[in-house]
C-alpha cells in the first residue's frame, strides 16, 4: 500500500524532479556492474531507480518511516536493501560489512548534511566516493573556497578532498527550497591529514581561532586559545605566515603548521 507523502520541513525534505540534473549526479557516480552504493535519503526513489539496475547491491539508508515502508515495498530484489535508520549515527561498517568499498550519494537535508558526512568520514570504513547534494553555501565552505573558509572548510580537508561539480537551481526540487544547491564530490583520504589522537584538539584549536572572521590571525589565534600574542606572533614568524591575515586566508596546511608548535602553550593554560 503506496502512503501519502508529504515533505516535512522538519527533516529538510526537498524532492529532486529535474531529470537533467539526476543524471548528471549519477554520471558523476561512475557506476559498473561490480559496485555497492549507499544512498541517503532515498525519498520517492529519484536516484534510486536510476542506480539499482547498474551495480551489485544498493543500500538505502531513510529516516522517514513512510518513506521506508513505500520504498521497502516498491524495490523488492536480491540487491537491494532499504534500511530505516539515522545516517546522522548509523554505523556503516556493522550495516554493510567492511569487506568491500562502497560509494556513497545522497540529496542531503540542508540541516543535517555536516554531521551525515562527517559520520561516514570519520567511520573507518570509508566510500571511495561521495556525490552529495547540499545547499551551496554549504558546498563552496566544504570546498575551501576563499571567501567562505571557515571551521567548516578545516574539518573536511583533514578528512577528504573536495570540489563542487556544478550548482542546482531550486527549481529543480519540489517543494522549492529558499536557496541554491549544489553537487560536491568528496574523495576521502587515506590517512586523514592530523593524526587521529590530534583531531579533536585541532578540531577545537581551528574553532576557536574564529572567534571573528574580521580579526587579524594574530587576535584571533590569541584570543580564542587564551595565548599571549607574543607567542602567537613567533609562531606565525617560524612558520613563516602573515599575522595580519585573516582567519578566513588560511588554509588547512596553515592551520596544521600552526597548531603543533602552539598546542602546548593551550594545554598549559588549561591546566
Amino acid at each position: 500500500m503506496k502512503r501519502r507523502i508529504y515533505a516535512k520541513k522538519s527533516l529538510g525534505q526537498h524532492y529532486l524532479r529535474d531529470k537533467n540534473i539526476k543524471n548528471k549526479i549519477i554520471k558523476s557516480l561512475d557506476l559498473n556492474p561490480n559496485d555497492t552504493v549507499v544512498e541517503i535519503g532515498c525519498g520517492r526513489g529519484a536516484l534510486t531507480d536510476l542506480i539499482i539496475g547498474k551495480v551489485l547491491k544498493f543500500y538505502g539508508i531513510e529516516l522517514d518511516e513512510n518513506l521506508f515502508m513505500n520504498l521497502r515495498e516498491k524495490y523488492q530484489s536480491e540487491n537491494v536493501e532499504i534500511i530505516n535508520k539515522d545516517a546522522r549515527s548509523v554505523n556503516i561498517s556493522e550495516l554493510i560489512g567492511n569487506n568491500n568499498s562502497y560509494k556513497f550519494v545522497g540529496n542531503l537535508p540542508y540541516n543535517h548534511a555536516n554531521k551525515i558526512i562527517l559520520n561516514f568520514l570519520q567511520n573507518d570504513f570509508q566510500p571511495e566516493i561521495m556525490i552529495v547534494m547540499v545547499q551551496l553555501e554549504v558546498a563552496q565552505r566544504i570546498a575551501g573556497i576563499p571567501k567562505f573558509r571557515g571551521y567548516l572548510s578545516a574539518i573536511m580537508d583533514t578528512y577528504c578532498e573536495s570540489k563542487i561539480l556544478f550548482k542546482v537551481n531550486a527549481k529543480s526540487f519540489y517543494p522549492e527550497p529558499k536557496v541554491e544547491s549544489a553537487v560536491i564530490e568528496l574523495i576521502p583520504r587515506k590517512t586523514p591529514l592530523i593524526n587521529k589522537q590530534d583531531i579533536n584538539d585541532f578540531f577545537n584549536f581551528v574553532a576557536n581561532s574564529f572567534v571573528s572572521r574580521r580579526k587579524t590571525i594574530l587576535n584571533g589565534l590569541s584570543m580564542g586559545n587564551k595565548i599571549s600574542k607574543e607567542i602567537i606572533l613567533k609562531v606565525l614568524q617560524d612558520v613563516g605566515i602573515e599575522s595580519q591575515l585573516r582567519p578566513q586566508n588560511l588554509n588547512t596546511e596553515d592551520w596544521i603548521k600552526i597548531f603543533y608548535p602552539t598546542r602546548k602553550f593551550i594545554k598549559i593554560n588549561e591546566r
